[in-house]
């Protein structure tokens, strides 16, 4: 996985939600708990609330593996290449779309975002205009061209 610091602290935040809601989670569980006797056998709420405490270690581990395992990249500035945070122009037959690199761990879609570990964002990082890609999005295989580079 390619991070930029900025994808790393995207991570942290994801971590520390996670928390907050483990620690909303225990409270929910020992409450269910205490109210059921003081007995966790056939008592819905507390097994639901241990099986969404589980959910939550795990989404907590995946992240803390992602961030542990990721590569950091950091602006190469070669001249006329793609670079996170450059705005580039994808044409591709008929049509053209503009898309954003980004280093984040998940992109703003509603700004034209896309990551470094997207099939587009891995094609073009480091591309130069004219550079004919290809990118493969499930079954489906895309040929496309860098029209455009607009710099950060």
């Amino acid at each position: 996985m390619l991070l930029d610091i900025e994808g790393l602290k995207q991570i942290d935040e994801l971590i520390r939600e996670e928390s907050l809601k483990l620690k909303q989670i225990q409270k929910t569980k020992a409450e269910a708990f205490q109210n059921d006797t003081n007995s966790w056998h056939d008592n819905s709420s507390y097994d639901m609330a241990m099986e969404r405490e589980n959910q939550v270690y795990d989404e907590m581990n995946r992240l803390s593996k992602i961030k542990t395992e990721a590569q950091i990249v950091a602006p190469h500035n070669i001249k006329g290449k793609i670079d996170v945070g450059d705005k580039v122009l994808i044409s591709m037959d008929d049509d053209s779309f503009m898309v954003i690199l980004t280093g984040k761990f998940l992109a703003n879609k509603d700004r034209d975002e896309i990551t470094l570990n997207s099939p587009l964002g891995n094609a073009i990082y480091k591309k130069s205009v004219s550079d004919e890609i290809k990118y493969k999005v499930g079954n489906i295989l895309y040929k496309a061209k860098i029209a455009q580079i607009c710099s950060k």
